[in-house]
């Protein structure tokens, strides 16, 4: 009887007209949109506007599409949520003005109420026996509440504290509805798209599957942590360079979830303090900025080239920067496991990347044999191209092709295809390329890559630091964190002082 109980404070499942309209709205703002951006192309080829008019209507432009395009994925929830995610992602990708608005859709649904999600808990997980028989406290407010589920922090009778995830009711054919519409979309303007997201939502929408059982995503998430406990050798690390959340055993079915509560402040909550607050403190943000990219590299390292079962939705609801300053992922619902021999081709890709001297033609050939297909009019240095462009971020492409994929010379511009697993692996190169351009910190994904990319390849063991090494950068990193605060909370002393100090003279002249 609990979800029975619970219906009355639960929209019902849509219904095929409900489900038309809902997909009518998406169109309805999109298009537009992209009409627009056609128009707008075509117009100012023609037209004789000096360079910075130019600029400024493409700015109103961006501002008008991306405020329409953010509330309608606002109103419409679900999947359009999830996509919007993935743009708020790609800072190289996309004009600025969307990467705002769609960033502030992150993980923000409204939550369910308490005794919806406890009814859920204990039909699902109880065999509808009351909360209590297993949980000594559950927290009415949830810690996030997103597209799928919402997650609240609960104890144990065994005085575990844990994080509960729960399905929202009726979301599946919802989220299906929502899938088939982007994908439709993407297919229909393929031609105006940079890159072909036929296949990116094509993609995203077959790992959903995966995220409306959280079954799959407990024993994905158990042996992604595992796997971070590990060094390549096998021997236990001191601590991984990223932390992950394991299940509780036997509180796992399809709808819920029990897993570690892990304690911290996810990228998007921290962006939205230092909005708030107005404060930013540059040199806190430049660590955080070093110690995240660092974490991310190694541990998204470890999961392709060491473990070949990856998070396959890094995005800043996502990644947490805990109490002690280490940092976590979170969120398992999309994985993505690859054949060892894709594993062995990104290994020989990172290799050749590497080196100083490149030969460009051998990275075409590993890129083609990843089953990447140019147009017919493309040039060949597109495939090594397309290979710096998404894992090395430092150097010069060959062929004078620019990174920026909107710019004609983009070497995305020449591809026909890209395998599907070469998407998600791209994701998460993009998603720390991203983070790098943000916080404007020089890094190649492949060079960090490399020794792992060699012991994968021909068992060259790898120069890691030893545990003594990682207690003393430990240290490190928290006097350097201690001296970062410090050094903000006396900015603002100081700029307190100054402004008593003006007040003062000003009253005395």
């Amino acid at each position: 009887g609990g979800l029975r109980y619970a219906t009355d404070l639960v929209e019902p499942p849509l219904t095929p007209v409900q489900r038309a309209k809902r997909a009518a709205r998406f169109w309805s703002a999109t298009v537009p949109i992209l009409v627009a951006y056609t128009v707008a192309e075509k117009w100012l080829n023609v037209a004789s506007y000096k360079e910075g008019e130019k600029d400024l209507l493409w700015d109103r432009l961006h501002q008008w599409g991306s405020s329409k395009l953010s509330r309608t994925m606002n109103d419409l929830k679900g999947f359009y949520v999830k996509s919007g995610q993935l743009i708020s992602t790609r800072v190289d990708l996309f004009p600025q003005a969307y990467i705002d608005r769609l960033s502030e859709l992150q993980d923000r649904l409204d939550p369910l109420p308490a005794e919806v999600v406890k009814a859920v808990v204990s039909t699902e997980l109880l065999g509808g026996e009351p909360i209590e028989t297993a949980f000594s406290s559950f927290e009415d407010k949830p810690l996030g509440s997103a597209s799928v589920a919402q997650v609240h922090k609960a104890t144990l009778k065994s005085g575990k504290v844990v994080a509960v995830k729960v399905m929202r009711p009726y979301i599946e054919p919802k989220l299906k509805g929502d899938v088939q519409n982007i994908i439709k979309f993407a297919k229909a303007f393929e031609d105006l798209l940079p890159l072909d997201y036929y296949l990116v939502f094509t993609e995203i929408a077959e790992r959903m599957e995966d995220e409306l059982d959280f079954r799959q995503e407990a024993k994905a998430m158990d042996k992604i942590n595992d796997l971070m406990q590990r060094k390549p050798d096998g021997t236990k690390r001191f601590r991984p360079w990223l932390h992950t959340p394991r299940s509780v055993e036997g509180m796992v079915t399809k709808r819920v979830l029990v897993m570690d509560f892990l304690d911290g402040v996810t990228l998007t909550q921290i962006g939205e303090d230092a909005k708030e607050s107005g404060q930013t403190n540059e040199a806190l943000a430049k660590l955080i900025g070093e110690k995240l990219i660092k974490a991310l590299t190694k541990g998204f390292g470890q999961m392709v080239l060491q473990g070949g079962l990856f998070h396959g939705d890094p995005h800043p609801g996502n990644i947490m920067v805990l109490k002690n300053g280490d940092i976590a992922l979170l969120d398992f619902g999309q994985t993505k496991q690859l054949t060892p021999r894709l594993q062995s081709q990104l290994a020989e890709l990172c290799v050749l990347l590497e080196e100083d001297d490149r030969n460009f033609s051998s990275i075409a050939d590993v890129v083609a044999a990843m089953g990447v297909k140019l147009t017919p009019e493309a040039k060949r240095d597109a495939l090594s191209a397309c290979a710096v462009w998404m894992f090395d971020s430092l150097s010069e492409m060959p062929g004078n092709y620019t990174p920026d994929e909107f710019s004609e010379n983009s070497p995305v511009r020449s591809i026909a295809s890209f395998p599907q697993d070469l998407v998600m692996v791209g994701r998460a190169a993009v998603l720390i390329r991203g983070i790098c351009a943000f916080f404007d910190i020089p890094w190649s994904v492949s060079r960090a890559w490399a020794p792992l990319a060699r012991w994968k390849l021909h068992g060259v063991p790898m120069e890691e630091e030893s545990e003594a090494q990682r207690r003393v950068m430990a240290w490190v990193d928290k006097v350097k964190l201690l001296g970062a605060l410090l050094a903000g909370v006396l900015g603002r002393i100081w700029a307190g002082f100054l402004s008593l100090f003006f007040l003062r003279r000003r009253a005395e002249a």
